[in-house]
């Protein structure tokens, strides 16, 4: 059967590189098990019961405890694929890193930059994030729509379109695009919804009149590794070997250290001079090249989470704030492997530095901790906020 849906235009050259893939996603997560698949299981292969559990989910993958990999993890692929075929692999499994949502009967499927190849083909490529109408057969058992009440699924795709259409603008650094998406962000949650249609266009074409002086401080580099630290020694314990890479490599180029297990973070005399060079170093030369990497995670958050209808939060500021500060927190991870690479970084370290950092923060499963933390500093406030993305620039 064939399902109409849109989807985002790099997925057309998407593929699965199995063996070859730098970080799989068969190891480390509990990969949920829909309870569709887990009857077909019972049914036509009760033998791979043996690999099901429970734990973040109801029904997961089981993981073995040696190796942190999916027990049926061999050699660089997946067992089931291998002898069953697609059909027995769960929607978790089959799709990833695919992401599926609904606006009344249209169906939307983006990628997630957990992904390393995801990331290296929405990072890389021209004209990735565009929606595309295709088709496809399966699409996952469980689907939700996130159209609100009080919009029409077309009035819907037509806001979120315009949130993506102002993520690829070229007319200003990632900084600013940030800073115009959040001020619209912000404006719309204090209409009712019914007057987004029709708000959105004129808070778009109004954004760069509206933005209000930026307040940055200069610890706000500091406290934005102290904070990715701090929700990390939250999380379920795992290995994280491209993360923790890319965390040192903050703290390098920082001249910091955090201790892991109480989480102080210690300074030297040099660690603000170092950091305000390092971001003379963007501005004046690294961002000619790499600021438009940012401007495509951008695009890529704001398709990946449906913005402003899905992704955590539980209305748009908020969902804004995490935006927001996964962008800072993306560009500093961004800064130091430009600095650890004297400006000019392979494009597979850009890859691991900006995907580490999704794998893990794309996939909190609870927002509370987070917005606690980026609320201290006051990075929720649309001012902090410009601060903090670095769009100081007049």
């Amino acid at each position: 059967m064939s399902i109409p849906l849109k989807h985002s235009a790099f997925l057309a050259d998407f593929a699965c590189l199995g063996d070859k893939c730098a970080d799989t996603c068969c190891k480390g997560w509990g990969m949920q098990l829909d309870s569709r698949t887990k009857e077909k299981y019972e049914k036509e292969a009760p033998e791979l019961l043996d690999a099901v559990d429970t734990g973040e989910a109801e029904w997961i993958m089981k993981r073995d405890p040696n190796t942190d990999y999916c027990v049926k993890f061999d050699n660089g692929l997946c067992g089931i694929h291998k002898d069953k075929g697609t059909d027995f692999l769960g929607d978790a499994c089959h799709f990833f890193p695919r992401i599926t949502r609904s606006l009344g009967d249209t169906h939307i499927m983006t990628a997630a930059p957990s992904c390393p190849e995801v990331t290296r083909l929405a990072l890389f490529t021209n004209d990735g994030m565009q929606l595309e109408d295709t088709a496809t057969d399966r699409v996952p058992f469980s689907l939700q729509d996130y159209c609100p009440d009080g919009l029409t699924p077309e009035q819907a795709l037509t806001i979120h379109t315009a949130f993506l259409e102002a993520a690829k603008a070229n007319d200003a650094p990632s900084s600013r695009i940030l800073s115009r998406i959040s001020s619209v962000a912000r404006s719309l949650d204090m209409l009712d919804i019914e007057s987004w249609p029709m708000a959105v266009s004129f808070y778009l074409g109004q954004a760069e009149g509206r933005l209000p002086k930026p307040e940055a401080l200069p610890a706000d580099a500091f406290n934005l590794l102290h904070a990715l630290v701090g929700i990390l020694s939250a999380a379920k314990p795992s290995k994280r070997s491209r993360l923790e890479q890319t965390i040192h490599e903050i703290e390098d180029m920082l001249n910091v250290v955090i201790n892991r297990d109480t989480l102080a973070i210690s300074t030297s005399e040099n660690s603000l001079s170092n950091w305000n060079k390092i971001e003379n170093q963007w501005n004046g030369h690294w961002s000619h090249n790499y600021d438009k990497i940012l401007t495509k995670y951008i695009q890529l958050q704001v398709s990946t989470n449906l913005f402003p209808f899905a992704g955590l939060g539980t209305n748009i500021t908020e969902r804004m704030t995490i935006l927001g500060v996964r962008y800072a927190t993306t560009r500093l991870a961004l800064l130091a492997v430009c600095h650890a690479h004297n400006g000019n970084p392979p494009e597979e370290e850009v890859i691991r530095a900006i995907q580490s950092i999704a794998r893990f923060l794309d996939h909190l499963a609870d927002p509370e901790l987070s917005l606690q933390i980026y609320k201290e500093p006051e990075w929720h406030l649309e001012a902090r906020m410009r601060g903090l993305v670095g769009d100081i620039a007049a």
